[in-house]
């Protein structure tokens, strides 16, 4: 299947989630309208990732987009200066581009 014939009628992204096999897997983005913070409580609840690591303590998910593979990704923030909720079109975010979801835990 070419790529670009199949962005065309989706909207596909490129998706890592670090520290699991998951490696630019293909994510469809049902609306890249919704919040920053709403797709990343959807990738959580589709892939089953955890909330808690193993010390109990709870985990915050932040989605990045990769600009270059030798870079860290550049983290896409929940909201504006203002306080308006961001989504991934605030970010210019096209299909085929690629996002990774970054874990950091929480001490307690």
């Amino acid at each position: 299947m070419e790529k670009e014939e199949f962005y065309d009628e989706d909207f596909i992204i490129k998706l890592t989630i670090e520290g699991t096999e998951y490696e630019e897997v293909d994510v469809k983005v049902t609306d890249p309208n919704k919040t920053i913070r709403d797709q990343i409580n959807s990738i959580v609840h589709v892939f089953e990732l955890p909330k808690l690591d193993n010390g109990g303590n709870p985990i915050q998910y932040l989605l990045g987009q990769v600009l270059n593979d030798s870079e860290e990704p550049m983290i896409l923030d929940f909201e504006d200066e203002d306080g308006r909720e961001q989504c991934l079109e605030d970010y210019n975010i096209q299909p085929g581009d690629h996002l990774q979801l970054v874990s950091i835990a929480i001490p307690g």
